[in-house]
């Protein structure tokens, strides 16, 4: 038994050297409607991959959008005040904007697109 917990440490003590505080965290984005909810689970063209990256002296938000379209506007608000916090525009392509200054907690990302398409996701800050 000693031996086996011999090994297992050995083994894993250099994974755990290897593990960093560096995460991105994929956003879940949802394509909002004004007509209400849609049957079925189309894919739209212009929809970006978010990502929530923190490090211990990073916060930033990524947009991954391929380039199908040229730019998206994007605002990150409070679930509960309905309060945009930050307002901004990205490339289409792929772009970072710093959010250390929101507070920890739950924000929305509200993704539109030129097209007129907007996508909607929910983050947790640390």
């Amino acid at each position: 038994m000693k031996k086996t917990i011999l090994l297992l440490f050995i083994f894993m003590a250099p994974l755990c050297l290897l593990a960093d505080d560096n995460t991105a965290i994929p956003i879940n984005l949802e394509h909002t409607h004004k007509g209400g909810p849609r049957s079925g689970s189309p894919i739209y063209f212009d929809m970006p991959m978010a990502y929530y990256y923190h490090s211990p002296k990073i916060q930033e938000i990524i947009i991954d959008g391929g380039g199908a379209v040229s730019y998206y506007d994007v605002e990150i608000s409070s679930p509960v005040t309905n309060y945009v916090e930050i307002s901004t525009t990205v490339s289409g392509t792929y772009d970072t904007f710093n959010i250390s200054s929101l507070s920890a907690g739950t924000h929305v990302i509200t993704i539109e697109s030129p097209s007129g398409n907007t996508f909607e996701g929910t983050f947790t800050t640390y």
